[in-house]
């Protein structure tokens, strides 16, 4: 159970904050859960082989070269001249590092204090690829390029010529090796199957315990007493467990749907770190060594984890990334072995400003254990983004509660905090609630029934929880109208401001009959609700109204219709009445016209003739009765000339070279009739390529009849040509002008047309 943090603090604590606290911002409030992870690009770097880490420094093996950090992952030195750089072994203090330099077949020792190369321990012709120490003893994985000329050897580094004793060979490559605890476990890699050899060593003497079979070997470790031996198939994607002395299965880490690639343990064996090659999932587990349990997982933001290339430096983790084509970052991450925590949430699906809610929470340790008390940091985050910082404790068993009353509404935020201590990561959670305004009361009332003409006078109060606002408000105020001359239309009216007690005064004069909706809006703030009333008042009316229209089009000597009808603003017009009806045309003297009697409803409708172009305008009177006013209503209409037509045809249109074109036709009104009238046509000859001729014009027989005859020009008749008579006449005083074609094709003889 962690510390308790404040002592005598309860789970559920009542918290009202007044605005913004404190001189950062929300983001700035939330200190980072755990320590940063890095990413540090090796640049330069061609291939990485493997890590190694002691002394507070880490050291990257680079073909060429070795590369030095320090703790927080940032380069600080090269070790060059290292032709052929592989496996690294470092002492537990830090203060050598030994390098397995393939190509000239030696070890390098390095001093780590001053990154520069002490000895080389020549091995003979063998190509040393993978190194472990234990105490003063160095055990080498060689194999060159030919197959079968891999090994196993050791040496003392703390003699000042080491001598070389070799523990196996005739193996097909060189085999990955760890030690510890004197026990020695080696295997080959990339081979299916793959075997794995386990040794008890006492100095340089190896006794072989036994085997253990597995598909295809990605790496292999060690607890540091040598008790269990780690296993990362790459085949079946396991991670695991054997007893050293019984070479049984004991324990499996996890079951993963990525590969295996890395496996190393703490220095104090209490936490095993796997590395994947991560597609989905994490790329880095770390487990409890004796559980198995997950402690802390971590992924880089792209790239892939590259095997055997895992490292501790206390509570951190190293390992090196590949980024697309052959771009290497040194990776570093903090506080791997601390254990995360989560934080649920759980907030209301709404809320109401100024009424208590509660944000209820569970700290959770991913270890299993109980956190204990521990202090939650809220922070409450308005819809403007100023904040205020809450605070409240957890039960033993990691749940709490907040009780907080929002200051407004809106969408508000609650994030929350458990920082980071020094055996726990931290976490962070944030929820919203949607907090709804308060209901404002707002009351409106004043008469029920009301005149034309006459000033009405509502009033109401404004509350906002039974008191009045602080300050004046001001409110929207419409009107609404109904009746048979307006279907619903809405009219602004002067905004009203409430007095000291919330009160205030609408006051109209209503200008016609009918049903009146008054509506007054307040706009609401903060805190509280827009609300909204209406107050319904009926207003009678002695008006009365006359409105009609000319009936479809009016042509000049041709009658036409005339209707419309007497009306109340409210009710029905109770029929017959008698109507006067007087014209005016183009705005001339008015002419009296016959008297109408209308129907049972008070419609009416009459005939007229115009013998004129232009407007005409009729002004409807109604005397009025004992209950409503006199009234005269305009209506318009425009007279126009009639429309004429031409009537063409042609007894035959397909013509041979040099017959003549024949057309007949007649000049008709719309009824349609004749014109009896002698007229002048125009007539038109269009030729096939566009080209237009006017010809002599024709004129009609008195009744209206006209015949035509054209000879047409001689053409190539095997193309059909075109021909088209335009025939167009230009109206006068009563009819509109009128246009037609008829067309004509010459044709070839022997032509079946």
């Amino acid at each position: 159970m962690l510390p308790h943090r404040i002592a005598g603090a309860t789970a559920s604590v009542v918290l009202v904050a007044a605005g913004a606290v404190g001189l950062t911002t929300p983001a700035q409030a939330a200190v980072a859960p755990s320590a940063a992870n890095t990413m540090t690009v090796l640049d330069g770097v061609t291939a990485v082989i493997d890590t190694a880490a002691g002394g507070g420094r880490v050291f990257v093996s680079a073909s060429d070269r070795v590369i030095v950090a320090d703790a927080a992952g940032g380069i600080t030195d090269t070790v060059t001249g290292l032709a052929g750089a592989r496996g690294l072994a470092i002492t537990p203090t830090g203060d050598r590092l030994y390098v397995a330099l393939h190509d000239s077949g030696q070890v390098a020792e390095i001093d780590t204090s001053t990154a520069q190369i002490v000895r080389t321990i020549d091995l003979g012709r063998r190509c040393p690829q993978h190194l472990a120490l234990s105490g003063s003893r160095l055990w080498v994985g060689y194999g060159c390029e030919r197959v079968w000329e891999g090994g196993v050897l050791t040496l003392d580094v703390a003699a000042a010529v080491p001598t070389v004793v070799g523990v196996t060979d005739n193996k097909l490559g060189a085999p990955a090796v760890a030690v510890a605890g004197g026990v020695l476990a080696l295997g080959e890699t990339e081979l299916h199957p793959s075997t794995i050899h386990v040794y008890s060593v006492d100095g340089a003497e190896a006794t072989e315990r036994g085997t253990i079979e597995v598909s295809v070997l990605a790496d292999l470790t060690l607890t540091p007493d040598g008790s269990m031996l780690v296993v990362a198939w790459d085949a079946n994607y396991q991670k695991l467990a054997y007893d050293t002395t019984t070479l049984r299965e004991v324990r499996r880490y996890g079951d993963s749907s990525q590969a295996p690639r890395a496996t190393t343990f703490s220095p104090d064996g209490r936490h095993l770190a796997a590395g994947h090659f991560a597609v989905e999932g994490p790329a880095l587990v770390i487990h409890d060594t004796a559980t198995g349990r997950a402690v802390n997982t971590a992924s880089p933001e792209v790239g892939y984890l590259m095997g055997s290339t895992l490292a501790f430096l206390g509570k951190d983790v190293f390992a090196i990334i590949e980024r697309g084509d052959r771009e290497f970052w040194l990776w570093r991450v903090a506080d791997a072995t601390l254990p995360t925590s989560t934080i649920s949430l759980t907030a209301p699906a709404s809320a109401t400003a100024l009424d208590p809610l509660r944000v209820t929470g569970r700290l959770t340790l991913a270890d299993g254990s109980d956190p204990g008390a521990q202090e939650i940091q809220v922070n409450r985050v308005l819809p403007d983004g100023t904040w205020a910082t809450l605070t409240t404790t957890t039960s033993a068993d990691g749940t709490f509660t907040l009780t907080d009353i929002p200051p407004l509404s809106g969408q508000l935020r609650y994030d929350a905090y458990w920082f980071p201590s020094g055996d726990y990561h931290g976490s962070t959670a944030s929820v919203t609630v949607p907090v709804a305004g308060r209901a404002a009361t707002l009351t409106f009332r004043g008469p029920t029934n009301g005149s034309d003409g006459r000033e009405l006078s509502l009033a109401g109060t404004l509350g906002l929880d039974g008191r009045a606002p602080a300050q004046p408000q001001t409110l929207a105020v419409t009107r609404t109208i109904w009746n048979n001359r307006l279907d619903g239309a809405v009219e602004q009216l002067p905004d009203v401001t409430t007095d000291s007690r919330g009160a205030f005064t609408v006051r109209d004069t209503p200008d016609q009959g009918g049903r009146y909706v008054y509506t007054v809006n307040w706009h609401g703030d903060s805190v509280y609700a827009p609300p909204a009333a209406s107050h319904e008042v009926t207003v009678s009316s002695r008006d009365s109204h006359i409105a009609g229209q000319v009936v479809d089009s009016a042509y000049i000597g041709v009658g036409f219709q005339v209707t419309g009808a007497v009306t109340y603003d409210v009710g029905a017009c109770q029929g017959p009445t008698v109507i006067h009806v007087s014209r005016r045309i183009n705005g001339g003297a008015a002419q009296r016209l016959p008297d109408i009697t209308t129907d049972a409803s008070c419609g009416f409708s009459f005939g007229d003739t115009v013998s004129r172009t232009g407007s005409v305008a009729y002004a409807v009177t109604w005397d009025g009765n004992s209950t409503h006013r006199r009234t005269t209503g305009t209506i318009t209409g425009t007279v126009q000339k009639q429309p004429s037509f031409i009537e063409a045809t042609s007894p035959d249109r397909t013509l041979l070279n040099g017959q003549q074109a024949v057309v007949e036709g007649t000049v008709t009104d719309m009824t349609p009739k004749p014109i009896n009238a002698k007229l002048t046509l125009t007539v038109r000859r269009i030729g096939p390529d566009g080209s237009s001729v006017d010809l002599p014009g024709v004129t009609t027989a008195a009744d209206g009849t006209f015949s035509y005859r054209d000879s047409l020009p001689t053409m190539d008749a095997s193309t059909y040509p075109q021909f088209q008579y335009e025939f167009s006449w230009g109206g006068n005083a009563t009819y509109q002008a009128s246009t037609t074609s008829v067309f004509f094709y010459i044709v070839p003889p022997d032509c079946d047309c």
